[in-house]
């Protein structure tokens, strides 16, 4: 096996641990765990996330071996599987469980792109989501239902399309917010206002329904009209948290999708500069990069 193939794959997999951990420590984040508070889970706190960060790591990095050694695609899905059990067995909750499917899936695509262009790791991304869901189904989660009871398309989606919500609206937001700003929390802070406003969040749904997904919405077009005007967001934050927690609203497929965001633009070298930016149209407006639209 090429050594200098792994050592990329190994690159792009502690990026996408990095990504998780940049994800959790943001703060304020509405209804989610992070250095202030656990949002409105009450069932987790910062350090049962940071213990879980370290299984998302052993699991990636079993999925590279996996990926290595030439075995078929069911093994690779064994293992996601397992890091899921392990997760709830060590934690007594999910903590990280989306963004085991995600950062699964984008690592298992980024090997078989065998490269960055950005075309070609949606395609794989596409082929390997199509894959999975052909040959293994859905999980009888709260995702599938709020799917079967909503019609949210939600991760599934996500996946299917090549994960717009990422490549179209995440990554394009933080790079034209840190080239106007030049302002890291700011252009976090406007990621997180966009994917508020494009993801089929199924956590929200299974929690607040659609009029939770739609005060998910108005909060993220709120946060971003603030940021945009030069206004306090943190404030905004701040309250809109104390509201999301009094009515036990979450955001969970957002946290993961930002962490996604952070995790690619890490193994991309975009998030400090360190790559030039590909030439690419800017973000697509709301209506047409939402999830699974």
């Amino acid at each position: 096996m090429n050594s200098s193939r792994i050592f990329e794959i190994e690159r792009f997999a502690q990026a996408l641990v990095k990504g998780a951990a940049m994800g959790l420590y943001l703060t304020p984040k509405p209804g989610l765990v992070d250095l202030a508070d656990c949002g409105s889970h009450p069932d987790l706190n910062l350090a049962k996330m940071e213990r879980s960060l370290h299984i998302v790591a052993d699991y990636l990095a079993e999925l590279i071996r996996s990926l290595a050694d030439g075995e078929r695609f069911h093994c690779q899905a064994a293992i996601g599987r397992r890091a899921e059990e392990a997760m709830f067995d060590e934690l007594g909750t999910n903590t990280h469980k989306g963004y085991i499917f995600l950062s699964g899936l984008l690592l298992i695509s980024r090997w078989h792109a065998d490269c960055d262009d950005e075309s070609l790791l949606r395609s794989a991304v596409q082929s390997t989501a199509h894959q999975y869901f052909s040959t293994l189904g859905e999980d009888a989660t709260n995702g599938r239902w709020s799917r079967h009871r909503y019609g949210a398309g939600g991760v599934m989606s996500e996946a299917v399309a090549g994960l717009p919500s990422l490549f179209a609206c995440g990554v394009p937001t933080y790079l034209d917010t840190i080239e106007r700003t030049g302002c890291f929390t700011s252009a976090s802070f406007a990621t997180l206002s966009r994917l508020m406003q494009t993801v089929e969040d199924t956590t929200t749904f299974h929690r607040g329904g659609t009029m939770g997904l739609a005060r998910i919405r108005r909060g993220g077009q709120t946060l971003e009209r603030i940021i945009e005007d030069g206004g306090d967001h943190l404030c905004y934050l701040r309250e809109l948290n104390r509201k999301y927690t009094r009515i036990n609203l979450t955001m969970g497929d957002v946290a993961d999708m930002l962490s996604l965001t952070y995790g690619y633009l890490v193994a991309t070298g975009l998030l400090t500069g360190e790559t030039e930016r590909p030439r690419r149209s800017k973000p697509h407006p709301i209506s047409r990069c939402a999830s699974g639209r």
